[in-house]
């Protein structure tokens, strides 16, 4: 028996027995073939109004006994037949295997990828996705066809995006067929990078604590090039003017550090704006190929480079103070 919980809205009530009813029916699934028991099918606007028109020409016929009215409509009436079954098959068969969801930074688009095949080697076309706000038309699906949806991020963590609505009007528009589906895809999104000029490190523990010669405001030493990161400050504009390049005066002081990236050297900040922060560093560090640390509350990784070490960095960072939902 149905129960209704009165406090509920109705809207979300029979949202929620729609969802419940859709995930019995398709369940989340990463690769999955299309038939009878996952396509729906009903007309179209356009297909609204035609029918309109042709039970305006039955009655039409019916009140003048128009024989020749009659067997247009009648005519009319078997096309209409025959477009559902043709509809029908445009989808009716399509496999759908979910293939990677790529990493994104807050704020950027995701990238989900979906290969299109016919196990049967038949042909589809005219299809159209919908999905978290994003359309994307599929004109032609003849063998094994990848395709790359970009969606919209807004803050880090994992990002799993609800069904995607799989729909086709082929062959003229009066019927439409589509079906909803969760590829039970997840695409990991990094905080979005804020630049700094000061690189937020802590106490490093590389060389047994040794004292390093680091950037400091003791005793000019020289100048270097410029690199993301140095204070503009230090900037020696009068070799700018000059022609001869954008180069920064370089300092140096006595100080014991490393190139741990420390979530404790920006205190005082949002909790986003240090990952942000971080994120940034990161970046900036392995671009530069240079060996760094990363140390969190609760989460050290150690000393490393190279594209390995720096998804590990983002993944940690994205992840900070999140599980998986």
């Amino acid at each position: 028996m149905l129960s209704v919980d009165m406090n509920m809205p109705f809207a979300t009530f029979f949202k929620k027995r729609w969802q419940n009813w859709l995930n019995r029916r398709i369940p989340p699934v990463r690769e999955v073939t299309l038939n009878q028991r996952r396509i729906f099918i009903f007309l179209s606007r356009q297909g609204g109004m035609a029918s309109l028109v042709l039970v305006a020409l039955f009655v039409g016929g019916i009140n003048y006994a128009n024989n020749l009215l009659l067997g247009l409509c009648f005519f009319l009436g078997a096309l209409f037949v025959i477009v559902i079954h043709h509809t029908y098959a445009n989808l009716s068969g399509l496999r759908i295997t979910a293939i990677a969801a790529c990493p994104a930074f807050a704020g950027e688009d995701a990238a989900f990828i979906l290969r299109f095949d016919d196990a049967r080697g038949r042909e589809h076309e005219s299809l159209l996705i919908e999905w978290e706000g994003s359309t994307l038309p599929v004109e032609w699906v003849q063998g094994a066809t990848e395709v790359t949806v970009p969606l919209p991020t807004q803050r880090r963590g994992w990002y799993r995006p609800s069904r995607l609505r799989l729909s086709s009007l082929y062959p003229v528009g009066f019927i439409r067929a589509w079906t909803w589906l969760d590829m039970d895809m997840a695409a990991i999104v990094y905080p979005h990078p804020e630049a700094s000029e000061l690189m937020p490190v802590g106490a490093g523990t590389d060389g047994e604590g040794e004292t390093r010669r680091t950037r400091g405001q003791d005793d000019f030493e020289g100048l270097k090039g410029f690199t993301p990161g140095d204070p503009l400050a230090h900037v020696s504009w009068k070799h700018l003017a000059r022609g001869q390049g954008m180069l920064t005066k370089h300092y140096a002081g006595e100080e014991a550090q490393s190139d741990v990236l420390d979530w404790n050297a920006l205190p005082g900040l949002p909790i986003e704006t240090r990952l942000s922060r971080l994120t940034w560093w990161v970046l900036t560090l392995s671009q530069q190929g240079r060996t760094y640390g990363l140390r969190l509350p609760g989460h050290e990784l150690p000393l490393g480079s190279g594209l390995d070490h720096r998804d590990e960095c983002l993944r940690v960072l994205a992840l900070f103070g999140r599980e998986r939902s």
